[in-house]
């Protein structure tokens, strides 16, 4: 490799980085971005290496994982997977069994749900060690309360117990929600000697119709870890694109192609490496994309090998010899032959990772494997039916992990074999769901009722799309889902679709059918004490936010509530509510009184959610009294939550609340800071709400502070925003914001909807979640003042 383009000054940087974390035994978290092309994997890899060699005698640890294209290889956590086999076989190949077994070890002990994810390692284990499942016959109560993040970060703490660890993750511009989330959950919460590097294409992430895992990621890591360092690879000058082309073409007219391939590729290393070895094989032809530049190279290629590469990356980005050999039809031995040559000639494939005893190749390049697919899939029939005999192949290797599942998925659709695509799409988004993978789940679950072959299987794969759209917060589109359920699903599964369909009618304010969807479940659950209780508990919820509040209705449903119900969570549920309930009503003392008593019900249940549910009702009760202090200790515990459990990560409620209390301490550009981070993460369906939340924030500044107060938030957000906001969404905010100016002491509620144009019932929503159900605000903070002058 070239130092040009290895570029030392950033490897320097992160070399720098790695001796401070073994030097002070402290983590440091590393951003790297870059557009494609321009370098940015081979200086990680080429670091990597340098690392693990100035390193090698303190026993550092290294791991490289790269995030596939989302195709038929691709799947939740693929990027992690790939690092803990790379950091297994990196271990193997030093020599040095201590290392080995430093990796087994905290496998066994904290992780055994990964070590199925890295054959080496179940091999080791097979061969005399304790397997995963003895050590959870073991202990069962705990590991089996684990989740996987638990385990992950378990795992990477126990390396750390006995020397640094190096993590490198690649192209996490492709990686899922869940992925992302768990790495940052890992850099925010473990200590010790760890050096973890996030490289991204910041040019993949900006997506008005879906927000990217990773912008949030930075913000949140930025947040929290001051020593965050964030390294941004700018394209090479044009002398340095020169020096790198003049090392690649010679000849008499090299100087005349030299200027033309430094013109065309921009200063991309990768553009300018394959446009100089286009010009040294001859061709006239000057692409101006990088999709034509790498077709054009595979055009040098013999027809077979070509059509043997299309075949591989049918199989997957990374593909099994033998798979390829029995779709190609070729001897395996010759197949190993062509691969060779492609590897060493042509650079077009590496050698991976062995998988369940079968040896794999890897495409060079995920933009290489794209083409090739699209390539492929031109002869419609061929292409459907090696998918076919590769899912035969497939079949023969059950029990699937949750990788093989998902590959599997994909590998069904494409053979046209419907029944099995829905079988095996199912099944693994249950699985994905249950990982906290719910983007991927939800992208499963719709394959599933697209390939469903008859009515009866179409519903139950509804009930699962559901439950990934409420998960995500798009209610709208999982009520649909489960009213088409309803009618498809079994008699003894009706109850708990119309309660899935109750909840997210109930959350897009749709009151009348959610009543009359409730009504019939509470007449129709005698002797279900668990429906009933769920069908009360949400009637309870209507009492309290619905059209008409009914405080004491609340009351008597919460209690009904936690006197049936054998589950803790909905109890603590209950608890809650009767103590919004009690607020609402006025009655401080005893809102005070029942919400710490649901805290103190959801803390044991070792249950993120409902721990962090019960501890954001307190502190919008302490924010809606007024006590900002106490509130902003509540907030920290939110926050706190959420980075070590990734609850509401996407939909970060304690960012709202954090930059509300700001403001009313009079820290307007904190507020407005925190308030862009909240405005930058919301799911796109909850803009009108996140935009109402604004509304009622700059209303009350203007209330209890001063107008000019109000003032100053509009304008500091003009500024924080710009870094949160794409640019599209940045302009559209602007303009938004423009409209501030003519709020006069209009209504919240009125000026959303008349001014700004968002839809009535989510301007209703919203507000109701502002004031915390509580009708009259000003009357409330009258009544805790007077008691408190009294007291």
């Amino acid at each position: 490799m070239d130092d040009l383009v290895d570029r030392l000054d950033e490897r320097t940087q992160l070399l720098d980085m790695v001796y401070s974390a073994v030097g002070l035994g402290q983590p440091r978290v590393v951003v790297v971005r870059g557009e494609a092309g321009v370098g940015k994997t081979r200086l990680l890899q080429a670091f990597l290496d340098t690392a693990v060699s100035q390193h090698g005698d303190v026993g550092l640890l290294a791991g490289y994982g790269q995030a596939m294209l989302n195709s038929a290889a691709s799947d939740s956590f693929q990027a992690i997977r790939e690092c803990l086999r790379s950091l297994t076989r990196r271990a193997e190949t030093s020599g040095r069994k201590a290392l080995l077994e430093r990796i087994v070890g905290a496998f066994v002990r904290h992780a055994p749900d990964w070590a199925e994810s890295v054959p080496m390692v179940g091999g080791l284990i097979a061969a005399g060690m304790r397997t995963g499942q003895a050590v959870v016959e073991s202990g069962r109560q705990r590991v089996a309360m684990d989740s996987r993040l638990d385990q992950l970060v378990r795992f990477v703490e126990s390396l750390l117990e006995q020397g640094p660890l190096l993590l490198v993750l690649d192209d996490l511009h492709w990686a899922d929600t869940a992925t992302v989330d768990l790495l940052v959950a890992i850099g925010l919460r473990v200590q010790g000697p760890l050096t973890l590097v996030l490289a991204y294409r910041a040019d993949n992430i900006v997506d008005r119709a879906t927000l990217h895992p990773m912008r949030r990621a930075v913000y949140r890591l930025a947040r929290y870890r001051t020593d965050l360092v964030e390294i941004d690879l700018p394209p090479l000058s044009r002398e340095d694109t020169a020096t790198l082309v003049r090392r690649r073409i010679a000849g008499p007219a090299a100087s005349g192609r030299v200027a033309q391939i430094v013109s065309m590729s921009a200063g991309n290393p990768l553009f300018a490496e394959s446009l100089a070895v286009l010009k040294n094989e001859g061709s006239t032809t000057t692409p101006v994309r990088i999709t034509a530049v790498l077709e054009e190279r595979l055009t040098f290629l013999d027809p077979t090998d070509q059509r043997l590469l299309e075949t591989a990356a049918l199989i997957g980005y990374s593909f099994e010899v033998d798979y390829l050999a029995a779709l190609a039809r070729r001897d395996v031995d010759e197949v190993f032959e062509r691969l060779g040559v492609l590897f060493s000639e042509h650079s077009l494939v590496r050698p991976d990772d062995a998988r369940d005893g079968r040896d794999r190749y890897v495409i060079a390049h995920p933009l290489f494997a794209e083409i090739l697919r699209q390539r492929g899939a031109q002869n419609g029939p061929l292409w459907r039916r090696q998918h076919t005999k590769l899912l035969d192949l497939l079949k023969q290797e059950q029990p699937w992990d949750e990788e093989m599942q998902v590959r599997a998925v994909d590998v069904a659709v494409a053979a046209g074999a419907n029944r099995d695509a829905y079988q095996f799409a199912l099944v693994a988004a249950r699985a994905q769901f249950r990982l906290g993978a719910v983007t991927k789940a939800r992208e499963l679950a719709w394959t599933a009722v697209d390939h469903a072959p008859d009515d009866h299987l179409a519903g139950q794969a509804n009930v699962q799309y559901a439950e990934c759209l409420a998960a995500e917060g798009n209610h709208e589109a999982a009520a649909r889902a489960c009213e088409k359920a309803v009618a498809l699903v079994d008699a003894q599964d009706v109850y708990s679709v119309q309660l899935l369909w109750a909840r997210n009618l109930r959350m897009k304010n749709a009151w009348t059918q959610c009543v009359t969807i409730l009504n019939q479940l509470v007449s129709s659950s005698v002797g279900r004490d668990e429906t009933l209780a769920e069908a009360l508990m949400l009637q309870a919820e209507i009492a309290l936010c619905g059209p008409v509040q009914d405080t004491r209705r609340c009351i008597v449903l919460c209690d009904q509530v936690a006197e049936i119900t054998s589950n803790l969570e909905l109890k603590s549920r209950a608890y809650g509510h009767r103590g919004l309930a009690h607020l609402a009503a006025y009655d401080e003392p005893s809102a005070e009184h029942w919400l710490v008593k649901a805290i103190d019900i959801a803390r044991p249940l070792e249950h993120p959610y409902a721990e962090y549910e019960a501890i954001h009702w307190l502190s919008k009760k302490a924010m809606a009294c007024l006590e900002l202090d106490r509130a902003w200790q509540l907030i920290d515990q939110l926050s706190n939550n959420s980075d070590l459990s990734g609850v509401a990560s996407e939909n970060p409620w304690h960012l709202r609340d954090r930059s509300r209390v700001l403001g009313l301490q009079g820290q307007i550009t904190q507020a407005a800071h925190s308030l862009s981070g909240y405005l930058g993460s919301v799911n796109a369906t909850a803009h009108g709400r996140a935009v109402t939340t604004l509304a009622c924030q700059v209303h009350e500044l203007d209330t209890i502070v001063a107008r000019h107060a109000g003032d100053a938030l509009i304008g500091a957000l003009r500024e924080a925003t710009a870094a949160t906001l794409t640019r599209e969404d940045h302009a559209d905010f602007l303009r938004c914001l423009d409209a501030f100016a003519s709020r006069d002491d209009q209504n919240p509620v009125v000026f959303a909807t008349t001014v700004l144009g968002i839809d009535h019932a989510e301007v209703v929503a919203a507000d109701a979640i502002f004031r915390f159900d509580v009708e009259d605000l000003s009357h409330l903070r009258e009544v805790v003042s007077r008691g408190r002058r009294f007291s």
